[in-house]
């Protein structure tokens, strides 16, 4: 460097004003927090409709097996004490709904019923017992409200049950999932 040479200036660098990062970063946060609701919501609808799924196949199996029995059932003749001898089903009523009382193909006195499930110590469930069965026919994950029975016609030649229930999954209170399901089942029984 000579003495007649002048140092060069340094060039002023781009920078962001405190202004614009600010703007940045309040723009980033709002679509972070945008598309963190937007997945939650998809996520809370999943759950929702895997539990809804889950309610739905459980009572869908309850009523294929109860249906089954329901149609092969036979006129009693003395063999069930609950079920009069010229009639092939009988309703009774209890406090936690109704029981329905038939003699079933194999000639077992049988009863359809809400019973209190005593395993779980936190919550009252109710689930669906089968007096002919040690267990409950109703699975685990759900549990029901209600069991109804409506008789039709019990002393023709084919009585007509209607079956009546209310249930929920046993998931958090968000994703309980109500549903009421309601079918009718006619007796396949035609002897007299």
């Amino acid at each position: 460097m000579t003495g007649t040479e002048r140092p060069r200036p340094i060039l002023a660098r781009p920078a962001f004003s405190l202004i614009e990062v600010l703007i940045a970063v309040t723009l980033f946060s709002v679509i972070i927090l945008s598309s963190t609701q937007i997945f939650k919501m998809v996520v809370d609808s999943q759950r929702n409709a895997l539990a809804t799924q889950n309610v739905q196949d459980s009572l869908k199996y309850f009523l294929e097996v109860t249906a089954k029995e329901i149609r092969m059932a036979q006129r009693d003749n003395g063999i069930c004490s609950s079920v009069p001898d010229t009639q092939i089903f009988a309703i009774a009523a209890t406090t936690t709904g109704e029981i329905l009382n038939f003699k079933n193909f194999y000639n077992q006195c049988v009863s359809y019923y809400l019973q209190n499930d005593t395993t779980v110590t936190t919550t009252r469930r109710f689930r669906i017992a089968r007096s002919a069965l040690s267990d409950f026919i109703s699975p685990d994950e759900i549990s029901l409200d209600s069991l109804n029975f409506i008789l039709t016609a019990a002393t023709t030649t084919q009585p007509i049950v209607t079956i009546n229930i209310k249930a929920h999954a046993l998931n958090e209170a968000q994703f309980k999932s109500d549903l009421t399901i309601q079918t009718a089942v006619s007796s396949r029984y035609y002897k007299e």
